[in-house]
Protein backbone atom coordinates (compact mmCIF):
# COMPACT_ATOMS: atom_id res chain seq x y z
CA UNK A 1 0.00 0.00 0.00
CA UNK A 2 1.25 3.51 -0.82
CA UNK A 3 2.31 5.29 2.24
CA UNK A 4 0.95 8.64 2.71
CA UNK A 5 4.49 10.67 1.87
CA UNK A 6 4.27 9.11 -1.33
CA UNK A 7 0.51 9.78 -1.65
CA UNK A 8 1.33 13.63 -0.90
CA UNK A 9 4.11 13.74 -3.61
CA UNK A 10 1.79 12.09 -6.17
CA UNK A 11 -1.02 14.66 -5.92
CA UNK A 12 1.11 17.50 -4.46
CA UNK A 13 0.10 19.17 -7.93
CA UNK A 14 -3.68 18.25 -8.11
CA UNK A 15 -5.98 21.11 -8.72
CA UNK A 16 -8.62 22.05 -5.84
CA UNK A 17 -12.05 20.29 -6.48
CA UNK A 18 -14.69 21.94 -8.73
CA UNK A 19 -17.87 22.97 -7.80
CA UNK A 20 -19.90 20.02 -6.54
CA UNK A 21 -23.86 19.03 -5.70
CA UNK A 22 -23.75 20.06 -1.47
CA UNK A 23 -25.16 16.76 -1.24
CA UNK A 24 -22.33 14.74 -2.67
CA UNK A 25 -19.71 16.27 -0.92
CA UNK A 26 -18.80 14.24 2.13
CA UNK A 27 -15.61 15.96 3.83
CA UNK A 28 -13.70 19.45 3.53
CA UNK A 29 -10.46 20.77 3.95
CA UNK A 30 -10.14 24.15 3.48
CA UNK A 31 -10.77 24.78 -0.47
CA UNK A 32 -10.67 21.00 -1.17
CA UNK A 33 -14.14 18.69 -1.52
CA UNK A 34 -14.18 14.88 -1.27
CA UNK A 35 -17.24 14.00 -3.31
CA UNK A 36 -18.66 10.15 -2.99
CA UNK A 37 -17.34 9.50 -6.18
CA UNK A 38 -14.20 10.62 -5.04
CA UNK A 39 -14.55 8.53 -2.37
CA UNK A 40 -13.90 5.37 -4.05
CA UNK A 41 -10.26 6.26 -5.00
CA UNK A 42 -9.29 6.77 -1.58
CA UNK A 43 -11.07 3.55 0.00
CA UNK A 44 -11.12 1.41 -3.26
CA UNK A 45 -14.96 1.24 -2.78
CA UNK A 46 -17.88 2.75 -3.06
CA UNK A 47 -19.01 5.11 -0.65
CA UNK A 48 -22.42 3.34 0.27
CA UNK A 49 -21.32 -0.24 0.37
CA UNK A 50 -18.05 0.88 2.53
CA UNK A 51 -18.00 -0.10 6.21
CA UNK A 52 -18.01 2.81 9.29
CA UNK A 53 -14.41 2.27 9.53
CA UNK A 54 -13.45 2.08 6.07
CA UNK A 55 -15.30 5.20 5.59
CA UNK A 56 -13.70 6.90 8.33
CA UNK A 57 -9.69 5.79 7.36
CA UNK A 58 -10.14 6.84 3.81
CA UNK A 59 -11.66 10.33 4.48
CA UNK A 60 -9.19 10.99 7.25
CA UNK A 61 -6.55 10.32 5.00
CA UNK A 62 -7.84 12.68 2.30
CA UNK A 63 -7.90 15.30 5.03
CA UNK A 64 -4.40 14.75 6.16
CA UNK A 65 -3.75 15.10 2.66
CA UNK A 66 -5.59 17.58 1.61
CA UNK A 67 -4.42 19.78 4.26
CA UNK A 68 -0.32 19.50 3.87
CA UNK A 69 -1.37 20.13 -0.22
CA UNK A 70 -2.39 23.31 0.28
CA UNK A 71 0.04 24.43 3.15
CA UNK A 72 2.50 23.49 0.62
CA UNK A 73 1.16 25.55 -1.91
CA UNK A 74 1.03 28.90 0.35
CA UNK A 75 4.33 28.38 1.38
CA UNK A 76 5.77 27.80 -1.80
CA UNK A 77 7.02 24.37 -1.62
CA UNK A 78 5.60 23.95 -5.21
CA UNK A 79 8.12 26.48 -6.45
CA UNK A 80 10.89 25.10 -4.98
CA UNK A 81 13.80 23.78 -6.82
CA UNK A 82 15.25 21.41 -3.91
CA UNK A 83 11.46 20.39 -3.08
CA UNK A 84 10.36 19.42 -6.90
CA UNK A 85 13.93 17.73 -6.92
CA UNK A 86 13.77 15.51 -4.12
CA UNK A 87 9.34 14.71 -5.29
CA UNK A 88 11.20 13.48 -7.95
CA UNK A 89 13.46 11.04 -7.04
CA UNK A 90 10.90 9.77 -4.26
CA UNK A 91 8.59 9.17 -6.62
CA UNK A 92 11.03 7.65 -9.08
CA UNK A 93 11.63 5.37 -6.80
CA UNK A 94 8.70 4.49 -6.01
CA UNK A 95 7.99 3.81 -9.86
CA UNK A 96 11.05 1.91 -9.72
CA UNK A 97 9.61 -0.05 -7.32
CA UNK A 98 6.13 -0.55 -8.94
CA UNK A 99 7.62 -1.55 -12.33
CA UNK A 100 10.13 -4.25 -11.38
CA UNK A 101 7.26 -5.37 -8.73
CA UNK A 102 5.49 -6.32 -12.77
CA UNK A 103 8.41 -8.27 -13.58
CA UNK A 104 8.36 -11.86 -13.38
CA UNK A 105 10.16 -12.96 -10.19
CA UNK A 106 13.00 -15.29 -9.81
CA UNK A 107 11.30 -19.01 -9.66
CA UNK A 108 13.87 -20.46 -6.72
CA UNK A 109 13.57 -24.67 -7.40
CA UNK A 110 14.97 -27.32 -5.25
CA UNK A 111 17.73 -28.45 -7.88
CA UNK A 112 19.02 -24.57 -8.22
CA UNK A 113 19.36 -24.90 -4.25
CA UNK A 114 21.24 -28.15 -4.85
CA UNK A 115 23.51 -26.87 -7.59
CA UNK A 116 24.44 -23.91 -5.37
CA UNK A 117 25.06 -26.18 -2.28
CA UNK A 118 27.34 -28.50 -4.41
CA UNK A 119 29.31 -25.54 -5.90
CA UNK A 120 29.82 -23.35 -2.42
CA UNK A 121 29.84 -26.88 0.05
CA UNK A 122 33.34 -25.67 1.59
CA UNK A 123 31.38 -22.32 2.59
CA UNK A 124 29.01 -24.37 5.12
CA UNK A 125 31.51 -25.61 7.27
CA UNK A 126 31.23 -23.48 10.56
CA UNK A 127 34.11 -21.51 11.33
CA UNK A 128 32.58 -21.56 15.32
CA UNK A 129 30.05 -23.12 16.83
CA UNK A 130 26.67 -21.86 15.78
CA UNK A 131 23.28 -21.79 16.96
CA UNK A 132 19.81 -22.96 14.37
CA UNK A 133 17.54 -21.14 16.64
CA UNK A 134 13.50 -19.44 16.12
CA UNK A 135 12.43 -16.31 17.82
CA UNK A 136 9.04 -14.77 19.29
CA UNK A 137 8.67 -11.27 19.90
CA UNK A 138 6.01 -9.47 22.49
CA UNK A 139 5.43 -5.99 23.82
CA UNK A 140 4.23 -7.85 27.00
CA UNK A 141 6.40 -9.62 29.38
CA UNK A 142 3.11 -12.18 31.02
CA UNK A 143 1.71 -12.44 27.17
CA UNK A 144 4.99 -14.03 26.36
CA UNK A 145 5.17 -16.47 29.16
CA UNK A 146 1.95 -17.34 28.68
CA UNK A 147 2.65 -17.88 25.19
CA UNK A 148 5.75 -19.84 26.13
CA UNK A 149 3.65 -22.19 28.37
CA UNK A 150 1.49 -22.62 25.69
CA UNK A 151 4.07 -23.56 23.24
CA UNK A 152 5.58 -26.14 25.27
CA UNK A 153 2.20 -28.11 24.78
CA UNK A 154 2.74 -27.61 20.79
CA UNK A 155 0.10 -24.72 21.33
CA UNK A 156 0.51 -21.81 18.94
CA UNK A 157 -2.74 -19.95 19.07
CA UNK A 158 -0.83 -16.79 20.66
CA UNK A 159 0.49 -16.23 17.45
CA UNK A 160 -2.86 -16.71 15.24
CA UNK A 161 -4.20 -14.21 18.06
CA UNK A 162 -1.71 -11.65 16.74
CA UNK A 163 -0.25 -11.14 20.36
CA UNK A 164 3.14 -12.98 19.59
CA UNK A 165 5.06 -12.15 16.65
CA UNK A 166 6.90 -14.77 15.01
CA UNK A 167 10.57 -13.12 14.28
CA UNK A 168 11.63 -16.29 12.18
CA UNK A 169 14.06 -19.08 12.22
CA UNK A 170 17.58 -18.96 11.28
CA UNK A 171 21.17 -19.99 11.46
CA UNK A 172 23.70 -17.85 13.62
CA UNK A 173 26.73 -17.75 15.96
CA UNK A 174 28.53 -16.64 19.31
CA UNK A 175 29.94 -13.30 17.46
CA UNK A 176 26.43 -12.30 16.06
CA UNK A 177 24.35 -13.10 19.35
CA UNK A 178 23.56 -10.86 22.07
CA UNK A 179 25.54 -11.89 25.26
CA UNK A 180 22.21 -12.36 27.51
CA UNK A 181 21.14 -14.23 24.34
CA UNK A 182 23.95 -16.66 24.11
CA UNK A 183 23.75 -16.86 28.04
CA UNK A 184 20.31 -18.29 27.85
CA UNK A 185 21.06 -20.52 25.07
CA UNK A 186 23.97 -22.10 26.52
CA UNK A 187 21.87 -22.96 29.70
CA UNK A 188 19.02 -25.17 27.40
CA UNK A 189 19.79 -28.15 25.09
CA UNK A 190 18.31 -28.35 21.56
CA UNK A 191 14.75 -28.10 21.10
CA UNK A 192 14.02 -26.33 24.52
CA UNK A 193 13.21 -22.57 25.06
CA UNK A 194 14.89 -19.84 26.98
CA UNK A 195 13.50 -17.63 30.07
CA UNK A 196 11.63 -14.32 28.26
CA UNK A 197 14.25 -11.98 27.92
CA UNK A 198 13.79 -8.15 27.95
CA UNK A 199 14.87 -6.74 24.33
CA UNK A 200 14.17 -3.27 23.01
CA UNK A 201 10.83 -1.81 23.25
CA UNK A 202 9.39 -5.61 24.28
CA UNK A 203 10.33 -9.15 25.42
CA UNK A 204 12.35 -12.37 23.57
CA UNK A 205 11.38 -15.83 23.58
CA UNK A 206 13.71 -18.42 21.44
CA UNK A 207 13.60 -21.85 21.10
CA UNK A 208 17.05 -23.59 19.60
CA UNK A 209 16.79 -26.02 17.31
CA UNK A 210 19.99 -27.39 17.15
CA UNK A 211 23.83 -26.45 18.07
CA UNK A 212 26.91 -27.00 15.46
CA UNK A 213 29.96 -27.32 16.92
CA UNK A 214 33.16 -25.57 15.29
CA UNK A 215 34.22 -27.61 12.32
CA UNK A 216 30.80 -28.86 11.24
CA UNK A 217 30.33 -29.12 7.73
CA UNK A 218 26.23 -28.35 7.46
CA UNK A 219 24.06 -30.67 5.58
CA UNK A 220 21.75 -29.17 2.81
CA UNK A 221 18.36 -29.21 4.66
CA UNK A 222 20.78 -26.93 7.42
CA UNK A 223 21.25 -24.39 4.94
CA UNK A 224 18.17 -24.73 2.78
CA UNK A 225 16.77 -21.60 3.56
CA UNK A 226 20.01 -19.70 3.70
CA UNK A 227 20.72 -20.79 0.06
CA UNK A 228 17.42 -19.73 -1.35
CA UNK A 229 17.42 -16.49 0.48
CA UNK A 230 20.98 -15.65 -1.16
CA UNK A 231 19.71 -17.12 -4.31
CA UNK A 232 16.70 -14.28 -4.34
CA UNK A 233 19.15 -11.84 -3.58
CA UNK A 234 21.27 -12.67 -6.66
CA UNK A 235 18.22 -13.38 -9.43
CA UNK A 236 16.47 -10.01 -7.94
CA UNK A 237 19.95 -8.11 -9.10
CA UNK A 238 20.30 -10.15 -12.20
CA UNK A 239 16.60 -8.95 -13.20
CA UNK A 240 17.17 -5.24 -12.39
CA UNK A 241 20.16 -5.29 -14.37
CA UNK A 242 18.23 -7.01 -16.98
CA UNK A 243 15.67 -4.12 -16.73
CA UNK A 244 17.84 -1.24 -16.51
CA UNK A 245 19.13 -2.69 -19.92
CA UNK A 246 16.26 -2.66 -21.63
CA UNK A 247 15.23 0.43 -20.96
CA UNK A 248 18.29 2.28 -21.68
CA UNK A 249 18.09 -0.39 -24.90
CA UNK A 250 14.17 1.92 -26.00
CA UNK A 251 14.97 4.91 -24.26
CA UNK A 252 19.00 5.58 -25.53
CA UNK A 253 20.03 7.74 -23.45
CA UNK A 254 23.17 9.72 -23.99
CA UNK A 255 25.60 12.57 -22.54
CA UNK A 256 25.66 15.57 -24.28
CA UNK A 257 28.31 18.11 -24.28
CA UNK A 258 29.67 17.16 -20.67
CA UNK A 259 33.20 18.64 -21.18
CA UNK A 260 31.88 21.43 -22.57
CA UNK A 261 32.80 23.86 -19.78
CA UNK A 262 36.50 22.85 -19.94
Amino acid sequence: MINRSLLLIVLLLAAGCARTDRSEIIAEAGERKLTRAEFQYWAGKEFDRSSEAERMEAVSQWIEISMLEQEAKARGLLEDTETQQQARKMLANYYRAVLLAKEPHPEITDSLITEYYRAHQSEFKRPSDSYLIEGFWCESSDSLKAFRRALERTDTSGMRSGLVIWEGKWLTNKSELEPDIYAALREIAPGGLTQVLPVGDGFRLIRLHEVYPEGTQLGLDAVRQEIREQLLVEQSQRRQERWLTDLRGRYQPRFIQLDQAK
